[in-house]
């Protein structure tokens, strides 16, 4: 039965090949290009080349990457819409769309539900033509491509491309010439473009003629940040940089409407001779800032008046009643009395009478839109004469009120039962509503979910989940009363909160409550400054131990407990109080995914502080009061827990460029946590290791701790708790194929473990659990693997398998395992699978 599905799959399968196959229609001296490739190029990289490539002139994409492999999904997918096309079928759709659209009329109507109708008509009705036209549908022409087709001329005309390029990045001798070659039984051609880059040509001084004196001044006052300097190439990419950079300054002082036509850079040397500069290959590098026509000098400009307009005056009747307010000499005009210009002058840079600055207009814009009250925010510049302009910004606000929901589901399903459950989840969001530009969010959701019942059981019982958050974000930092000013421009952010969230899991029923206050802001472009003075929980868990399965559940936590893991305090009633503070520094730029950068994270935490004030360190009396736990649950031991720690934890990651799609990344993670209150950290504040983000070669939150044995329920591994944690990984990532998105592949090492700060003196973890100096270095595991990623841009799938290759969790001379690795399924050796979403780190 088996063998013959198989031929029944391999029949479907060719059957499918079959009807993607398309016989292409070549032209005198065309041929079909299978393969690309670069030769003799040492200082400019083949990706780099290749981009340089026209789109029509490139091989198809092909997945695996492998040469002359021609598996090209995407060709198939064009071929089998070209073998399906049906052009009478097409031909009376493009009529019956042109029919429908000329129903309407052709001037434009006041009636929107009209317009909405005619220009979907008239999207049919070119898509129907571009069908057409190309005899495919939209559907294949977008999810496939053609069969690629190049020739001698096309090449040739590439490879003046690539010379051109190279001459730019200063290899003026640089020659391309290319070949084409079919390799025996194919009718596919390889096209090998050969390099000849040269020595490159070297700048041995750089300097500016200015005929503005004032221009001339300004540019030598800033001679010291030029981005081409003697001893680099004639790299015409870094030429105009400089130029930019010229023009950018220029309209940091006034010059608005200065603009780089007016320079013009040459290579020269002493004699002005240009055979000289190809012999000698160096000379020097003159920029030349030329005036205005007609003008013996380039105009400077200040600002005679500064306008906001809170609204779009190219899309509202400007007719209409609007209020204006001046504020510091600039004028806000509105359509109504809902914005407070005080706060919103704190974002406006420009003031009449200062000089005309480019930055400051930039950082207006970037100010307003931060704020999340306007749709956009642009600017005009008006000259009023020779000497003045006037700037007027423009910002719609955007609706005072939105709502957002969606009924969810989820399924629960556990061996031989299931539940459907489903929710109703509402986001309300207000803007401006107390008339501090803030943002207001209020959230809901009410759920009956299925819930897995007691260990040892396969029952899925339904379970209620309500909960609610409401959090008021505001535009500024204030203390006192105060607003920070030299903050006001650093992307500020208070953020007040607070929720509850009840549920009802089968041991009993859980509500938690919280408060915190979070302050955000950027002092410099790339760092970012997290501070909260209060992130407060408190849980009330009501153990049912009149049930037998409540009660069954809670011994085994208590099990547990013996063994050295703090899992109850998972469940257990409590109460955490802390403050905490982050910064962050990273320079990664998302569009460029394989440039150099760096990150660094600290964070730092201290918990239930205010505790060691007073004489009771166990509990506060006036939340005793307030929320008492219901004593006919909960057996005389569950107490509400309080907690005392301080922590911190660093995180270090840099990124390092290999080439235009390849890199190498490496991370320290280092954690250090002292629970010096009842020895025991909040389960959420403890350290874990294991999983996609972490050691890849152990599950989840599996290893650990130290050189003990996981801890295990049932047979399964439970989540592993730390207070200290060393960890790191390095990984080389490269892009080897692309269909619609990105192809990585990525091979990595990583290591680490977590430790406790205090001895536990079970027979199982004593001296093992604990962190040590003289043995912590022995104890860390290692792992390595390798990767699949597949990068939409926007979003990026990652598969990882994880080797294990030292095990401290067995004796000592025995931790070695990599040669215990198997492909066997549920071996403790074998490899461990890792889904993920974006980068490990």
């Amino acid at each position: 039965m088996k063998t013959f599905l198989k031929y029944i799959l391999l029949a479907l399968f060719s059957s499918f090949l079959l009807s993607c196959s398309h016989k292409v229609q070549l032209k005198e001296n065309e041929v079909l290009l299978g393969e690309q490739d670069f030769k003799g190029n040492t200082k400019i990289h083949s990706e780099e080349l290749a981009t340089l490539i026209p789109l029509n002139q490139r091989p198809n994409n092909k997945p695996l990457n492998v040469p002359w492999i021609q598996f090209t999904p995407r060709v198939w997918f064009y071929n089998f819409g070209l073998n399906q096309f049906n052009a009478s079928k097409q031909n009376q759709k493009l009529a019956k769309f042109q029919s429908q659209l000329k129903s309407y009329p052709e001037e434009f109507t006041a009636n929107s539900k009209t317009e909405r109708l005619k220009q979907r008509f008239r999207r049919k009705v070119r898509k129907a033509e571009e069908n057409l036209a190309s005899e495919n549908s939209w559907l294949w022409r977008n999810i496939g491509e053609p069969q690629a087709i190049t020739s001698s001329a096309k090449a040739e005309s590439t490879s003046q491309i690539l010379e051109k390029y190279l001459k730019d990045r200063g290899y003026k001798d640089a020659k391309v010439s290319y070949t084409m070659d079919k390799p025996l039984g194919t009718d596919m051609t390889k096209l090998t473009y050969k390099v000849k880059e040269g020595i490159g040509y070297v700048v041995d001084t750089v300097f500016y003629e200015v005929l503005d004196p004032k221009l001339d001044s300004l540019i030598f006052a800033h001679e010291n940040e030029q981005l081409i300097k003697a001893g680099d190439l004639f790299d015409i990419q870094k030429v105009e940089a400089e130029k930019t950079r010229i023009e950018l300054l220029a309209k940091q002082k006034g010059y608005y409407n200065f603009l780089n036509q007016f320079i013009v850079h040459e290579a020269i040397n002493a004699n002005y001779s240009e055979e000289e500069f190809y012999a000698k290959k160096h000379g020097n590098l003159r920029f030349t800032i030329l005036n205005p026509p007609n003008a013996d000098s380039h105009k400077s400009y200040s600002i005679k008046e500064v306008v906001f307009k809170g609204f779009d005056p190219y899309a509202v009747n400007i007719l209409n009643k609007a209020d204006t307010i001046s504020v510091n000499e600039v004028k806000y005009i509105t359509l109504n009395s809902g914005i407070p210009e005080k706060i919103l002058d704190k974002k406006v840079i420009s003031r009449p009478g200062t000089i005309y600055n480019i930055d400051e207009v930039s950082e207006t814009q970037r100010q307003i839109g931060l704020l999340n009250q306007f749709s956009f925010a642009s600017s005009q510049i008006n000259p009023l004469n020779s000497e003045e302009v006037s700037l007027e910004y423009f910002a719609p606000q955007l609706q005072k009120y939105s709502i957002s929901t969606g009924p969810g589901l989820n399924h629960v399903y556990n061996g031989s039962s299931g539940f459907l459950g489903f929710g109703v989840p509402v986001t309300l969001t207000a803007r401006n509503l107390i008339k501090k530009l803030e943002i207001f969010e209020a959230s809901g959701r009410v759920f009956r979910e299925g819930q897995p019942s007691p260990l040892g059981t396969t029952d899925v019982r339904g379970s209620w989940e309500i909960g609610t958050n409401v959090s008021m974000t505001f535009p500024n930092i204030t203390i006192f009363g105060q607003d920070i000013e030299r903050l006001r421009l650093k992307n500020p952010r208070t953020q007040l909160g607070a929720g509850f969230n009840y549920s009802e899991p089968f041991w009993g029923n859980r509500l938690n409550f919280k408060l915190n206050s979070n302050y955000r802001w950027q002092p410099t472009k790339f760092t970012t400054v997290f501070l909260s003075l209060l992130d407060a929980n408190l849980i009330n868990t009501n153990y049912n131990l009149n049930d037998e399965a409540g009660l069954s559940f809670y011994n085994s936590l208590l099990e547990q407990q013996a063994l050295g893991n703090n899992l109850k305090t998972t469940f257990d009633p409590q109460f955490v109080s802390s403050f905490n503070a982050t910064h962050v520094y990273n320079d990664q730029n998302l569009q460029e995914p394989y440039a150099s950068s760096k990150f660094l994270r600290v964070f730092v935490e201290s918990g239930g502080t205010l505790l060691n004030l007073s004489k009771n360190k166990d509990q506060i009396n006036f939340i005793e009061k307030l929320l008492p736990l219901r004593q006919d649950f909960n057996s005389p031991d569950t107490v509400r827990k309080y907690f005392r720690f301080v922590k911190i934890n660093v995180d270090y990651r840099r990124y390092i460029n290999l080439a235009p799609s390849a890199s190498l990344a490496y991370r320290i993670n280092v954690g250090v946590a002292n629970p010096y209150g009842n020895k025991s950290l909040p389960y959420e504040k403890n350290f874990f290791i294991g999983g996609s983000n972490s050691v890849r070669a152990w599950s989840p939150r599996a290893l650990g701790v130290g050189s003990a044995l996981p801890d295990t329920a049932s047979g399964n591994i439970i989540p592993q708790t730390g207070d200290i944690l060393l960890e790191g990984s390095i990984e080389v990532r490269k892009k080897v194929a692309r269909f619609f998105g990105d192809i990585q592949l990525a091979a990595f090492v990583d290591f680490g473990n977590i430790w406790k700060w205090y001895q536990i003196e079970t027979e199982a973890k004593k001296d093992k659990a604990n962190f040590d100096f003289n043995r912590f270095y022995k104890e860390f595991a290692v792992g390595t693997g390798f990767g699949l990623r597949y990068d939409l841009s926007y979003f990026q799938f990652r598969f990882d398998w994880g080797i294990k290759v030292m095990d401290p969790s067995r004796d000592e001379g025995e931790r070695f395992v990599l040669d215990e690795f198997t492909l066997k399924r549920n071996s403790s050796y074998g490899l461990n699978f890792n889904l993920g979403i974006g980068y490990p780190f």
